[in-house]
């Protein structure tokens, strides 16, 4: 055995320790501290947060994360997924949530659960977008739904936005992502430019740092700053040890210190005090459906049953080593950033106030170089 070979035995088998030890963790948790409620130093700690997400004497907020498909028109060199519709998922399940189920039983299944509390979704995918079918269904009816406060959706903005019109999208939020290796960046500003003169809002434009895309991030972060957004340098997860000094400087640079430690891995989420798994859902395309940040058997279900898996009731100490989604890390006690319903509009804010950007005008954005 070659020296690479041993390392990448040595990395394997640590990362499988680390799973199996996070599971361990989880699994403790949801026998000892599901229903433990706040204790009055946890409740003034978070209470910024829990004042915006928990009010008392009214409806609390669910987050509801929805992978709604691995269906995709790029295929990226450093994304997981499968990105073909049609690839078989198990019980005659396929990649795309609509395949899967109607619309309106997507939307019913909501309604049941959710009608006593407020929501706040994420769509992401996949490219959610590539359905130009149901999403023109789904989203008017997701946006006059009087419980629903907030809708993010992660996009790679190829779509033609003239679609979408007539869309009441004042509680919309988009987090567009731009990948070099199947778009030019003259063509993505063009569609950011058209996006934004339809009237959508970009939270933020994500830009994985990856390969050649690393050298190039700069120069495209003035092209984003002309037009008011934020070109956030998104490492890739589980990168910890994959960056040179050189790419860590930059990094470090180009995000807020918090941010850079979570995202790059460097600080470790493990045992932090959070309040996302008693205020969130993660769902996929096939229904299935877990509390954040816990996929145990007893955390579990579908979308479709009669009860949901219970939240926590308070304060959870975090079960992972690392934690890189900053909607995720953002209820962690040392950062309680989430002090609103839509996170991607405030990390938006917080990254324009770290760049220093100021608010740029639609009509002028699309003049703009």
């Amino acid at each position: 055995m070659n020296a690479n070979n041993l390392t990448d035995l040595i990395g394997s088998t640590r990362k499988r320790v680390a799973w199996k030890a996070e599971v361990l963790r989880g699994a403790a948790q949801l026998r000892v501290a599901r229903d433990r409620p706040l204790s009055a130093h946890d409740r003034e700690a978070f209470r910024k947060v829990l004042d915006v997400w928990k009010p008392e004497n009214e409806k609390p907020v669910i987050i509801l994360r929805w992978l709604i498909s691995e269906w995709c028109n790029y295929a990226c060199p450093y994304c997981i997924q499968s990105h073909g519709r049609k690839e078989d998922k198990g019980g005659g399940m396929t990649a795309h949530g609509f395949d899967n189920f109607p619309v309106e039983k997507w939307l019913e299944a909501f309604d049941r659960h959710f009608a006593d509390k407020r929501l706040s979704f994420v769509i992401t995918g996949g490219e959610p977008f590539i359905d130009r079918v149901s999403m023109r269904v789904l989203l008017p009816r997701l946006a006059a739904m009087e419980n629903v406060t907030a809708i993010r959706i992660d996009t790679n903005a190829w779509w033609n936005p003239d679609e979408y019109r007539d869309l009441d999208k004042s509680k919309i939020t988009l987090m567009c992502t731009l990948h070099p290796s199947h778009t030019t960046v003259d063509k993505f500003v063009a569609r950011i430019d058209a996006i934004l003169e339809a009237g959508f809002r970009i939270g933020i434009v994500n830009y994985v740092m990856s390969g050649s895309n690393i050298a190039h991030y700069l120069e495209n972060r003035e092209r984003l700053k002309e037009r008011g957004i934020p070109l956030h340098p998104n490492p890739l997860w589980d990168s910890e040890g994959q960056y040179s000094k050189e790419d860590l400087a930059l990094l470090k640079e180009a995000l807020p210190e918090v941010d850079y430690g979570f995202r790059t891995g460097i600080v470790k989420s493990c045992g932090g005090k959070c309040v996302e798994p008693s205020l969130a859902y993660e769902l996929n395309y096939k229904g299935e459906i877990h509390v954040a940040c816990f996929e145990q058997p007893e955390a579990r279900g579908s979308i479709f049953d009669d009860e949901l898996p219970r939240l926590f009731r308070g304060v959870v100490h975090c079960p992972h080593q690392t934690c890189v989604a900053l909607d995720q890390y953002s209820f962690q006690e040392r950062v309680n950033r989430n002090v609103g319903l839509d996170p991607l509009r405030i990390y938006g804010d917080h990254m324009r106030a770290f760049y220093g950007i100021e608010p740029v005008d639609k009509a002028e954005a699309t003049k703009a170089g």
